[in-house]
């Protein structure tokens, strides 16, 4: 089961991807010609991403709850900088970032220490959704829980792979408001 969640979280991620830079592409460029070209470029790009992805096995643990748990912690702490201190959303971000990164020091024999600093950083950036979309902690604090499932799903794919984190938190900011918008 959990090798099936891993590859389908895996899948997820690099469908987003793909989706949303067709998508983009299709918004600033309607010349079909164009769309053919960078659509055949995603393809390759695709063909490579997919050669590189690894669906190692991984191990999860009862502490990838707490995980779950602090990345929705990271996008709320990030999301209460930015709309009640008015900090911004990097300078929100890099607060929070900075703040977890120091955890490991309270204990560096504590193997939990050491894995929060990646998911809290991780709920940042879904903590940096605009107020435009998230209306309200309860968006964010469900995209930053969904981000941290991704996050824990998708721990032994992507390595070496820049944007990881923010692909993942992207993915649980999309699959909330995808969930609100087939409910309401």
């Amino acid at each position: 089961m959990y090798r099936f969640l891993t590859r389908l979280s895996g899948l997820f991620i690099i469908a987003l991807h793909f989706v949303f830079i067709l998508t983009a592409i299709y918004d600033k460029c309607p010349n079909p010609y164009l769309i053919a070209i960078f659509s055949g470029i995603i393809a390759l790009l695709a063909f490579f991403y997919i050669k590189k992805f690894s669906f190692r096995n991984s191990v999860y643990r009862k502490l990838d709850v707490i995980l779950i748990l602090f990345t929705g912690l990271g996008a709320v702490v990030t999301y209460a900088f930015n709309i009640e201190a008015g900090l911004g959303v990097v300078l929100s971000a890099g607060i929070t970032g900075l703040a977890s990164s120091l955890l490991p020091y309270l204990n560096r024999r504590s193997e939990i220490l050491r894995e929060l600093p990646v998911a809290m950083y991780c709920g940042a950036f879904a903590g940096m959704t605009s107020p435009l979309i998230a209306n309200g902690y309860a968006f964010i604090l469900a995209a930053g829980l969904f981000s941290g499932i991704l996050l824990i799903f998708t721990k032994t794919t992507l390595q070496g792979f820049g944007g990881k984190l923010g692909t993942i938190a992207f993915g649980g900011v999309a699959l909330v408001s995808l969930i609100l918008y087939l409910i309401f």
